[in-house]
């Protein structure tokens, strides 16, 4: 497959013409070609953008936005691979082909149903994942004939073989929300956070992002009055600081191999608040990508400090370790044989120093608990 046969540059090519100012990204951010992949120079970050024709508009918009932001910390280490032209199976393998080259593809698209192209992308390489969706619902519903913005998850779900290890769900309205949808969930020992629990702690968050390996943001979980060009505008979400915020989360995550903003809608204009807030959720992943501090070898004597607890609801011993470096914390789910073999990446979990705090109590924190009946 000719990768760049698939890619659409116009539109890149035609901002990279303007006199964008000085430190702006329109001057450091850069068209995604074959010379970065020869010198073996991969970008941090690939901006993929995929659209029905007919409805380019919104992706210039949101391009013109972000070119025009600054970025003056460093070099802002950004290409962009304009609008994806091929088929879904090409978009699978465009996708891998990117994180092959030591990139980190940041997909948009008005329609959130890329989600499942995201996954299969891993599941074509027969690696397990987990998967973190900043949505106002769960997409699952029982139309399962095309993948769509309401159903994808229920394609991610049924894929077999499977390769989902685990799910998270952060900012859900409830009331928004079928109960059987999110019970499923639950029994499937998933991490579900309602939109006032994360409003509480943004900061608690911050481990589910370091758990994921790639992230899919509807935009409609954002309230309307910070982004009025939504799908399904509603009175209430997230402020788009914390939208910022938890991006920001997930480009300082060394997991996260991936990522993808949807759900705008498709006359997407560039004098809207929408584009706007989507350019700047942008700025904050790449920032975060350029702000990454590694981790180390978790557990390593040099590198950690080990905390070993027990407890009188489980046999096994709880054991945590916090990052000399960084303060990050994570902990150690045990795991039978059958789970060493296909699972064994999956039991070193992130955590909260909270967590840690909640085991000294002699209280085993949720996290801890839903790992372990999946490696069960």
């Amino acid at each position: 497959m000719n990768l760049l046969s698939l890619l659409d540059l116009q539109q890149v090519r035609e901002l990279k013409n303007r006199d964008w100012p000085a430190s702006s990204i329109g001057r450091q951010i850069e068209p995604y070609s074959m010379d970065q992949m020869i010198r073996q120079e991969s970008p941090y970050l690939v901006i993929f953008g995929i659209c029905e024709p007919g409805e380019e508009q919104a992706l210039l918009a949101i391009r013109e936005h972000l070119y025009a932001l600054f970025y003056s910390a460093n070099r802002f280490n950004c290409a962009d691979a304009g609008i994806f032209i091929g088929n879904e199976e090409e978009m699978q393998e465009a996708l891998g082909r990117i994180r092959d080259y030591g990139s980190i593809p940041l997909v948009l698209s008005a329609d959130q149903s890329a989600t499942y192209q995201m996954y299969l992308s891993y599941c074509n390489r027969e690696q397990t994942v987990n998967l973190l969706s900043i949505d106002e619902r769960p997409d699952l519903s029982e139309d399962i004939l095309f993948a769509g913005n309401s159903n994808w998850l229920s394609f991610v779900l049924a894929h077999a073989p499977n390769y989902l290890f685990n799910y998270s769900l952060l900012g859900f309205q409830t009331y928004l929300s079928n109960s059987e949808m999110l019970k499923t969930l639950q029994d499937l020992h998933f991490d579900l956070h309602r939109l006032g629990q994360l409003r509480n702690s943004i900061s608690s968050s911050e481990p589910h992002f370091r758990n994921a390996d790639f992230v899919s943001f509807d935009i409609n979980s954002v309230r309307a009055s910070d982004s009025i060009n939504n799908q399904n505008p509603g009175p209430n979400g997230l402020y788009s600081e914390e939208a910022c915020q938890l991006m920001r989360y997930a480009g300082i995550s060394n997991k996260l191999s991936m990522a993808g903003i949807f759900g705008w809608q498709h006359n997407l204009t560039d004098n809207s608040i929408t584009p706007m807030l989507i350019a700047q959720l942008i700025w904050h992943f790449a920032d975060g990508i350029l702000n990454r501090s590694a981790d180390g070898k978790i557990g390593d004597s040099s590198d950690y400090t080990v905390y070993k607890l027990t407890s009188e609801d489980v046999s096994e011993e709880l054991v945590f370790y916090k990052n000399i470096r960084n303060g990050r914390w994570w902990m150690n789910v045990p795991m039978n044989d059958f789970s060493k073999g296909k699972y064994k990446k999956h039991h070193i979990v992130p955590c909260s120093h909270e967590d840690y705090l909640q085991a000294m109590k002699g209280e085993i924190p949720e996290t801890w608990w839903q790992t372990y009946q999946k490696l069960s």
